[in-house]
């Protein structure tokens, strides 16, 4: 018997890369308010500068000059400062930071006016079946207990009532903004066949007791898993019993940008779907007409269809893209689960012919140049956790055709 193994890492919102990356974005969603369409690759690396006593935001890049002007410098500052204060609990003004914008450079608005691809890339999308919002569970595990903990910490340590009611725990005070949530898993011919290992990283308190922050998480943890068990088990589903681990080195009392310099290009594969297939670059902070993030959105589309219309048990769709060409390449590896007769080459077929795949298409058919999508997936700190973002919807299924 052979397994797969897969793992994802979720950053808590207070982690510095997470915190490079949302502001990222939402800079693009206040570039997209300032201009027409504007073109965009921003990127934001945070630090602490000691000497001045300061956090400092670095924000480099790329955009259209009909945007580039001072009030987008202070709409960054504003952005920047007000995300920072919500994520952390903080009162900073802007004053209270050093800016730096000396590698902001103009774009041509020319760039990408054609409907061929701007640059290439290998997009890719994932789903499988019987799991949340048909998410590998991994991934869905590692986004969701973040976000519980992130909701403990926003909550000043009161449990989310659903979590409350399953496991008993009601309050875990303490807590901090940052680190981070690692789920490892076993795969077998697509299917979950266990949870290995949940790491946990939580920065808290010097106050706080570690034993009880771990005792609390992990009992959320555990009474978690049997919840999901029941609702997707049926047989098919083993969750199993993974070894939980909180705080692995002890207690961390110090974290974010005093600590950790971030980059929100220093981990793609947190943007997509990790040891499943990397993307080359980072989502956050680009405008809809680059091929990274938008031939994803689509990808995973394509993925979460094919197991919403039984195709197959596990979905794994790779676009192809050439700059300058109009031809879209795709690839569908099932790892050999398809349904009913359905093949590779059919299914490649069934793709091409009932999605759009073309950069273009795919910002009419999402809806991409919207400021406030942008703002969502920040506030989200993910891609395609929210069954609400509308590549992640399976449930209002288009009324294809089943090519058998």
């Amino acid at each position: 018997m052979e397994y797969k193994t897969h793992a994802f890492e979720a950053g808590r919102r207070g982690k510095p890369d997470e915190i490079d990356s949302s502001i990222a974005h939402i800079i693009g969603a206040s570039l997209i308010e300032l201009g027409n369409k504007p073109r965009f690759d921003i990127r934001v690396s945070g630090g602490y500068d000691a000497k001045e006593g300061k956090y400092s935001i670095d924000v480099k890049g790329e955009v259209s000059e009909h945007v580039l002007n001072k009030n987008t410098f202070s709409r960054i500052k504003s952005d920047s400062a007000t995300y920072f204060n919500r994520i952390n609990r903080t009162n900073f003004s802007q004053e209270d930071f050093i800016f730096r914008f000396e590698e902001i450079n103009p774009q041509s608005d020319n760039l990408g006016t054609n409907g061929s691809s701007g640059d290439s890339g290998n997009p890719i999308g994932v789903a499988v079946s019987n799991a949340p919002n048909f998410m590998p569970w991994e991934r869905y595990l590692a986004v969701e207990i973040r976000d519980v903990i992130d909701n403990i910490y926003r909550n000043e340590g009161k449990v989310p009532e659903h979590f409350a009611a399953i496991s008993g725990v009601e309050i875990i005070p303490g807590l901090k903004s940052d680190g981070k949530v690692n789920v490892n898993a076993r795969y077998q011919e697509g299917a979950i066949y266990d949870v290995q290992r949940i790491t946990i990283a939580a920065e808290h308190e010097e106050n706080s007791s570690l034993d009880e922050i771990s005792d609390g998480l992990s009992k959320i943890i555990v009474h978690y898993l049997k919840h999901l068990q029941e609702e997707y088990g049926n047989g098919l589903v083993d969750l199993g019993k993974p070894e939980i681990i909180v705080n692995g080195r002890g207690p961390w009392h110090n974290g974010t940008w005093k600590i950790d310099a971030g980059s929100r290009e220093a981990k793609p594969y947190r943007d997509g779907f990790a040891s499943h297939g990397c993307n080359e670059d980072s989502f956050s902070g680009e405008d809809p007409t680059k091929v990274s993030a938008t031939g994803s959105f689509m990808a995973r589309h394509i993925a979460t269809q094919i197991i919403a219309q039984e195709f197959a048990e596990y979905a794994h769709v790779t676009l192809d893209y050439v700059i300058g060409s109009d031809d879209v390449g795709i690839n569908i590896f099932t790892d050999g689960t398809t349904r009913n007769g359905t093949n590779q080459e059919k299914l490649n077929s069934w793709a091409k012919t009932n999605f759009p795949l073309k950069i273009s298409e795919i910002i009419e058919t999402f809806g991409l140049w919207d400021a406030e999508l942008y703002r969502k997936i920040a506030d989200d700190s993910d891609f395609f956790h929210n069954p609400e973002l509308p590549w992640n919807d399976a449930s209002d299924i288009s009324d294809l055709v089943k090519t058998g």
